[in-house]
């Protein structure tokens, strides 16, 4: 089933409440163009978090799961998800997301250093989306706290381009 990974955790690490008052279609599918931008970018960590060192970028990962599987959310995978919303909303949006870090040296060129492995369950139900964040491993560079108001705010950007409501942030623990 698209955006349902069947072998989820069960346990959270952080989790986020929102409140959208529009059609979860349109939440769904700005969430869906927000990952696939994120995945084409690269970005300076100190503006996803103040615990960043000096020069370091991030590249992100995401993919949508269906059923026993996260695909890399391409153009072809966004097509996909985009076709089957213009349908239905999704109940539940299972999401994989890799974080790969690099510094970028003086001399030219790039420092890899280690990367981040999460989880996140997006759940939608009346007028509320809870989200689940699953810390699967690595060093976390980017707390998990400053990781979801970043995703919130792409989010929300790719929301206000076409003019829907965004998101409101009601509890985050």
């Amino acid at each position: 089933m698209l955006g349902r990974y069947d072998e989820f955790p069960t346990h959270a690490f952080r989790s986020a409440q929102f409140v959208y008052l529009d059609l979860f279609r349109r939440l769904q599918t700005a969430m869906a163009r927000a990952m696939y931008r994120l995945n084409q970018r690269t970005i300076d960590l100190a503006t996803i978090t103040a615990a960043s060192p000096p020069s370091c970028y991030v590249n992100f990962e995401f993919g949508i799961a269906d059923t026993d599987a996260f695909h890399y959310l391409d153009q072809k995978q966004l097509s996909t998800v985009e076709r089957a919303l213009k349908a239905q909303s999704l109940p539940i949006l299972d999401v994989f997301c890799a974080a790969t870090y690099h510094i970028k040296k003086e001399q030219g060129g790039d420092k890899p250093l280690h990367f981040d492995y999460s989880v996140l369950r997006f759940t939608f139900e009346n007028q509320e989306v809870e989200l689940l964040l699953h810390y699967i491993r690595g060093i976390q560079r980017i707390p998990r706290k400053d990781f979801i108001l970043f995703l919130k705010a792409q989010i929300d950007k790719e929301l206000a381009e076409k003019q829907h409501k965004t998101l409101t942030l009601k509890s985050l623990f």
